[in-house]
């Protein structure tokens, strides 16, 4: 087990940069693909809580066993159930959009994530900065995602506060890829802290892609 933070390791890197690159990009695209598939065969799945919450208990098992074990094997394992039980939590909302609705969406977040991922890569300077902001700005969203549907359930107007609140999770989820991957090209380069780094820039793409389903996306009215 490794307890030190993926950002704070240290030691001899077992590859190239860009071949390190490489790796970041092709665990989160197989991490996305997995998602992808496993929301497919949940399409018909009803939405509930013995659904939802063995899967986002085992989506924050998979995180911690990638995050934390100093093994890619065991790392990748971990990796893997997140992105499987992503997929189920997916599945039954994705069901609630027509299907190139959520094609183009999914394009859309694809393209932004490798977009933003070059633009923090190639950054030279550390953007280590930036934490204070972004982790602050996650705490307000999530405050808000708690605080805005309990005031409406309870009365209180809210108008556009909740599409106001998902464009802010865009922009910040979009400032976090260009962040993690700065900090990724900052580490040692190996195979351990590839599929690490893969979870991070995953869990991005997560967020961006369902905040602009909800926003963007058009309803299966059927």
């Amino acid at each position: 087990m490794n307890a030190t933070s993926i950002w704070e390791r240290t030691g001899e890197g077992t590859m190239s940069a860009n071949h390190y690159a490489f790796w970041v990009t092709f665990w989160t695209a197989s991490g996305i693909v997995t998602s992808a598939v496993t929301a497919y065969l949940a399409l018909s799945w009803k939405m509930s809580l013995m659904l939802m919450v063995p899967a986002f208990l085992a989506a924050l098992a998979g995180a911690w066993i990638a995050r934390k074990i100093d093994n890619p094997i065991v790392s990748l394992g971990g990796y893997m159930l997140l992105t499987v039980s992503f997929g189920l939590i997916t599945g039954p909302i994705v069901a609630r959009y027509t299907a190139a609705s959520v094609v183009r969406i999914l394009f859309l977040t694809t393209t932004m994530v490798i977009g933003l991922g070059i633009i923090g890569a190639i950054i030279p300077q550390s953007l280590k900065s930036w934490w204070t902001w972004l982790y602050g700005g996650l705490l307000v969203l999530l405050a808000g995602l708690v605080v805005l549907p309990l005031a409406s359930l309870l009365g209180v107007p809210i108008g556009n506060a909740m599409t106001i609140w998902d464009w802010g999770g865009v922009a910040l989820f979009s400032a976090f890829v260009v962040y993690d991957l700065n900090r990724a090209m900052r580490i040692p380069y190996t195979m351990n802290n590839a599929i690490d780094c893969a979870v991070e820039v995953y869990l991005d793409f997560a967020n961006l892609f369902i905040r602009l389903l909800s926003l963007l996306g058009k309803g299966d009215d059927d």
